[in-house]
């Protein structure tokens, strides 16, 4: 089951998404032409399959045997070098080359332990790309939604940059119209600014540690 509408990876700040929090449905004929692009939609694709089969393992298998299966796949999916750079912002170039290696080490970690610690059972949920649509020149939209067992259904609209000009990748997840990117821009550079990089560091350890013992979710 999954618990919780807010996603990993809090771009509406960064002017990559319109003003309101989300990206606007797309109506147009490139729109047709994007969505049978099967880059973008096959990145996101993969990460449903991935979220559903960890579901599907559930509590039988354990925080780290979901961990184990969304792991590899969140490594593949998302850009964390790219979203390490847009969420810490001008933060970012005063890290040390090691401590941006650290970064998006944890970042990646952090990710996976959230789809870990909150899709743990299945109930006959499922997921639907809707649409996909060119944003601006480099940057896609894939729009989908996730629907509950008593018709619930959530809305995830996601954000992806061509990676070294070849795999599309993850930058951004806007979760019920809440930017994951924007977020965390705001929290994470409050805590630098006021506590210091290591700070950062250990708080989100920290919060891998509650989902991997259950005390978050």
């Amino acid at each position: 089951m999954f618990r919780g509408a807010r996603l990993i990876l809090p771009v509406l700040a960064l002017g990559l998404i319109p003003a309101g929090g989300s990206v606007a449905w797309a109506n147009t004929s490139a729109t047709a032409q994007i969505a049978a692009a099967s880059s973008p939609k096959a990145t996101i694709e993969k990460l449903d399959q991935a979220l559903l089969s960890t579901m599907k393992a559930g509590k039988a298998a354990g925080y780290q045997g979901r961990y184990k299966i969304i792991a590899p796949v969140v490594d593949k999916t998302f850009d964390f070098q790219r979203i390490g750079e847009l969420a810490l912002g001008s933060d970012w170039g005063k890290l040390s080359a090691e401590q941006q290696k650290q970064f998006v080490e944890v970042l990646g970690e952090y990710t996976a332990a959230t789809y870990a610690g909150r899709f743990d059972g299945y109930d006959g949920e499922h997921f639907a790309i809707v649409e996909a649509q060119q944003l601006r020149p480099g940057t896609m939209g894939v729009f989908s939604t996730f629907t509950m067992k008593n018709g619930r259904v959530h809305r995830f609209d996601y954000l992806l940059e061509q990676a070294d000009g070849k795999d599309w990748k993850i930058i951004n997840v806007v979760a019920d119209g809440v930017s994951d990117l924007s977020l965390k821009r705001s929290e994470y550079t409050e805590m630098i600014n006021s506590k210091g990089f290591p700070a950062l560091l250990a708080h989100l350890r920290k919060e891998i540690q509650a989902y991997a013992s259950g005390s978050k979710s």
